[in-house]
C-alpha cells in the first residue's frame, strides 16, 4: 500500500479546489467575526457532516477509491466500511477529528476529509471530475471552487 501514500504526498501539491458551504472563501474582517461563526457551525455541524457523506458516497458510485485512515490503507471498501471511516472523522470533541484521504486512481485525484474543516478538499480533479462533483455539491446545498493559492 506503499503506491497509496506515494500518491497522497503527490496530489496533495496539485491544484486545490474546496467543497465548503460557503461560495468563496471569507474575507478577513477586523472583528474576527468569521471565527465565531465558524465555532458555531463546528459545534451544529450534524447536517453539514451527512452532506459530506452523502456526496462521497454517490461520488464512490462514480470512482473506485482508495483510502489512507491513520494506519488503515484500503482499496474500495464496503460502503459500511467507507462509511464507518466518514463517520469516524466527525467523532470527537473538535480540533481533535480525524480526516481520511481519499484517492480517486482513474483520474489521478484526491479527496481530503479532515474532520476539523467545514469544508472538503479535492486536489488535482480534471474537467469531467470537476463538474460531476460541482454538481454534486449544488445538490446539498454546498459551492465547489478553486481555493485560492497557499
Amino acid at each position: 500500500m506503499s503506491d497509496i501514500i506515494s500518491k497522497i504526498d503527490w496530489l496533495v501539491e496539485k491544484p486545490r479546489y474546496l467543497i465548503d458551504m460557503f461560495p468563496s472563501t471569507v474575507p478577513k474582517a477586523a472583528d474576527q467575526r468569521y471565527f465565531d461563526v465558524e465555532e458555531y457551525f463546528q459545534n451544529h455541524r450534524e447536517a453539514l457532516d451527512e452532506k459530506f457523506c452523502r456526496i462521497l458516497l454517490k461520488l464512490y458510485c462514480y470512482h473506485d477509491f482508495w483510502i489512507s485512515a491513520g494506519n488503515e490503507n484500503m482499496k474500495n471498501p464496503s460502503v459500511n466500511q467507507l462509511v464507518e471511516l466518514i463517520r469516524h472523522c466527525f467523532a470527537g470533541s473538535w480540533k481533535k477529528r480525524d480526516y481520511i484521504n481519499i484517492i480517486l486512481p482513474g483520474c489521478d485525484a484526491m479527496v481530503i476529509l479532515n474532520g476539523d474543516d467545514l469544508y472538503m478538499i479535492l486536489c488535482n480533479p480534471d474537467p469531467p471530475l470537476q463538474k460531476l462533483v460541482s454538481q454534486l455539491a449544488a445538490a446539498e446545498g454546498l459551492f465547489f471552487y478553486q481555493a485560492p493559492e497557499r
